[in-house]
């Protein structure tokens, strides 16, 4: 059972490193009690901590995003208004 556990965590650590080369690290500091309270909420919605953070940050990029084209179009059209 010996050999076989070590053989087993030896090619998880070779998976895990291998698959672990092709990501960046971000690291992120919160107060004292809130990574329990995020851990507790991204468990509720089904996902690590590492989803529910990527997940937030594209949707808020994906927000910016949009509301950025709005006020650029918005900015054109007023242009495009006192010109006439």
């Amino acid at each position: 059972k010996g050999l076989i556990s070590m053989y087993y965590n030896e090619k998880r650590k070779a998976i895990t490193a291998k698959y672990v080369k092709n990501l960046d690290d971000i690291k992120i500091r919160v107060p004292k009690g809130q990574r329990e309270k995020l851990k507790a909420i991204a468990a509720e919605m089904g996902m690590s901590m590492n989803q529910m953070f990527i997940k937030a940050v594209e949707e808020y990029i994906e927000r910016k995003t949009i509301s950025l084209k709005k006020q650029n179009e918005n900015r054109l059209t007023n242009r495009n208004l006192t010109h006439i």
